[in-house]
């Protein structure tokens, strides 16, 4: 591939990487996205004879300050001001690509592609911007070196655009072996990265957290829930909640049955489930455990699972069944743990404040012999639990006709079996059309098919018409086994409603949905279902380890890593450390004190490993893999004349290249100027152009610069 072409592709995979990282975050409309990436495309084509015409350049200056204006009049117009200036980003390296005549103009594409990636910081915290990360950092090496390579071809070739189309053409310049080298330098860049990112952890979002807080949307768990509507309900199989049971095993079942209570309802108005009026109460933690039931006591049968929460627009924390109790770990900011704010309401309505749009991780502590959720219900309670709408007179009639005689319990009992297993309803996320029609009595006397939302509805207000308090229960059902993340997936479309009976003074689920329902779950087999599990078991990765990433989980890892060190000593040495008792170990293990020894230590290793990088990258260029011998001996020539004008009192400035410097002392009257010009263009041929020197050119070469040597300026 020619030199030419080589530098376009990277510059556009640059540019793509840019533009991938600006559509991140959900701020651009597909529509603005679409036009973005076709003039992408449409600007490869576009050559020289384009950008030699002077109309062309004018016209993509007057676009530039065109669509400036246009956005400023739809920004005083009320137009969201951030996916203004993210459309003009765009704009602004499509009209580069459209006009890269000179190194200038790539150098200006990288800028706009790293500005590009640090809006993506602040749009994004999904796994996506790693990919976007890892682009950049990979093509920065390449775009730099090709970038200044060609640089240094117009200003030898000034007034000759032809000798820079010929350079251009060169296949000699660059090819596989320059780009692997150059790629190398990404390594130590990864080093130190990871180095800041390990030693200076995260301590909060920061102020520029676009669309922090904003949670995907769940249909259930706001403030009611509404029968009828007609069509199909949609079934999404996106992950919204991870469960880690303490007793996963080694094989575990490819499904669990888990319900996770998520919110409850107690007033039906309406054909529509709401929750009465009440005020939320703070529930503070006692120890490390924010109690619900009872404090666990640490013994029995106990146990403790992991849940992790996509932030959804209802902060609700989900409950498997039996929990006790909760243990939320606290926020850390400036260092310090602060607690999170977990409010309690009417119904064991459980929910989180100060939403940060990360995942919410916790641990929830069951006990399995709990059956129910034991409460107290005075009257007004009673009353709330029992209260229904007028003109249930037949619904009440069909359910004394079910339910019986007996006790509490054993009506309740028939009434869930004639919904559930009778057979004379069905399940189906198709609705029946209730328009203008009471729509619990459409299902239950004419449809008779309906989804849980229906099947719940039925059965609360069945049995608050024999006196049975009720209310209906919003939360999950489910779980698909994740191998790559070893935890129970939790989908959208495993939301569900149920309902709790008061029944010997606790709240007791009744699911009354037929087991037909889980026919109509998301699918969890197949290629797409494990392509589906694997990217959702690095998103979770991604969230806990690098956007979660804090000071706690730093000293954890730092814990983790002396131990892996102190693993190697000796056996007595281990031995005589286990004899000074578990206290001491405990204390150590609890107390906040950092071990800065080891934390230098493992600075000093990193830095030990960018040494030995730099040690194989040199004796790679020593047995022949760097440049070629042409431009290894036009380099030594030419630091042999740099010494030799050092001397004279002529040394050339950093920023000053060879020709510019050769020209200067021809300007100035430097007594050998023409010898200073002639080793340079021979250095330029060389190091360029491939050009080697026969054994004359050298020593003529040589006799050159130490002419120049011998020169004394006064």
């Amino acid at each position: 591939m020619s030199f030419g072409r080589l530098h376009t592709l990277v510059t556009y995979l640059m540019a793509g990487v840019g533009l991938f990282a600006l559509s991140l975050g959900g701020e651009l409309s597909p529509g603005a996205l679409a036009l973005l990436f076709l003039g992408y495309a449409l600007s490869l084509p576009i050559g020289p004879r384009l950008w030699a015409r002077p109309a062309y350049t004018s016209f993509w200056n007057g676009a530039v300050l065109a669509v400036l204006g246009l956005q400023l009049v739809r920004g005083f117009t009320g137009a969201p001001i951030l996916p203004l200036l993210l459309e003009y980003a765009g704009f602004l390296q499509l009209a580069k690509l459209f006009h890269r005549r000179t190194a200038k103009d790539h150098q200006h594409v990288q800028a706009l592609a790293f500005l590009h990636l640090i809006a993506a910081t602040v749009l994004t915290t999904g796994m996506e911007y790693a990919l976007a990360f890892l682009g950049y950092v990979l093509l920065t090496p390449w775009m730099f070196a090709l970038t200044h390579l060609r640089a240094e071809i117009e200003i030898q070739h000034d007034h000759d655009p032809e000798a820079v189309a010929r350079a251009l053409r060169s296949r000699r310049l660059a090819g596989w072996r320059f780009l692997f080298g150059t790629a190398a330098l990404a390594l130590p860049l990864f080093v130190v990265t990871a180095a800041f990112f390990i030693l200076f952890p995260r301590v909060g979002m920061g102020f520029l957290s676009f669309g922090a807080g904003h949670g995907r949307q769940v249909a259930g768990f706001g403030s009611n829930v509404e029968l009828g509507g007609f069509g199909t309900i949609r079934d999404d199989p996106t992950v919204v909640l991870r469960v880690v049971p303490d007793d996963l095993g080694a094989s575990p079942p490819a499904r669990r049955a888990f319900r996770l209570r998520g919110t409850s309802f107690d007033l039906y108005r309406d054909a529509a489930w709401s929750r009465s009026g009440s005020t939320p109460r703070r529930l503070r933690p006692r120890f490390d455990h924010h109690v619900l039931v009872r404090e666990p006591r640490g013994v029995g049968d106990e146990r403790t699972w992991e849940l992790i929460l996509d932030p959804l627009d209802e902060p609700v924390l989900f409950l498997p069944e039996g929990t006790i109790a909760l243990k939320i770990p606290p926020k850390v900011q400036r260092g310090m743990d602060v607690q999170r704010r977990i409010t309690i309401d009417r119904g064991l309505d459980v929910r989180y404040g100060d939403p940060n749009g990360l995942a919410f991780r916790y641990e929830a502590i069951l006990d399995p012999g709990l059956e129910g959720l034991p409460a107290e219900l005075d009257e007004e309670a009673r009353d709330r639990y029992l209260s229904l709408p007028p003109g249930q007179e037949r619904i009440a009639a069909l359910a004394s006709r079910v339910a019986g005689s007996g006790d509490d319990r054993a009506r309740a009992a028939r009434l869930l079996r004639w919904l559930r297993d009778s057979g004379e309803y069905t399940y189906s996320l198709e609705q029946p059309d209730t328009r203008g029609r009471d729509p619990l009595e459409v299902f239950l006397f004419d449809a008779k098919r309906g989804h849980c939302e229906y099947f719940s509805t039925a059965l609360a207000v069945s049995l608050r018409t024999q006196g049975i308090p009720a209310r209906n229960v919003t939360g999950f059902v489910g779980g698909v086994y994740n191998p790559y993340g070893r935890y129970y997936a939790i989908r959208q479309g495993d939301a569900h409603s149920w309902v709790e009976a008061y029944l010997d003074g606790a709240w007791v689920p009744l699911d009354p949905t037929p087991p037909s329902r889980e026919a109509a779950a998301p699918a969890s087999e197949g290629f797409f279902a494990d392509v589906r599990a694997f990217l959702d078991a690095m998103r979770t990765r991604w969230s806990r380890d690098v956007v979660g990433y804090d000071l706690r989980q730093q000293v954890s890892g730092l814990r983790g890593f002396f131990r892996w060190l102190r693993s190697f000593r000796s056996e007595e040495r281990r031995g005589a450390e286990r004899e000074r008792g578990e206290g001491e170990e405990r204390e150590r293990s609890e107390g906040a004190a950092l071990p800065w020894k080891g934390i230098v230590g493992g600075v000093l290793i990193l830095f030990g490993v960018g040494a030995l990088g730099r040690w194989w990258w040199r004796r790679r260029r020593r047995k022949g893999e760097g440049p070629p011998p042409a431009s290894r001996e036009a380099s030594q020539l030419y630091r042999r004349l740099e010494k030799a004008l050092a001397r004279a009192g002529r040394p050339r400035p950093p920023a000053v290249t060879p020709r510019e410097h050769a020209r200067a002392l021809e300007d100035e009257g430097f007594p050998e100027s023409e010898a200073v010009q002639q080793v340079t263009d021979a250095y330029e041929a060389a190091r360029f152009g491939g050009e080697a020197l026969d054994p004359a050119q050298r020593e003529a070469l040589k006799a050159r610069i130490r002419e120049v040597a011998r020169v004394r300026v006064r």
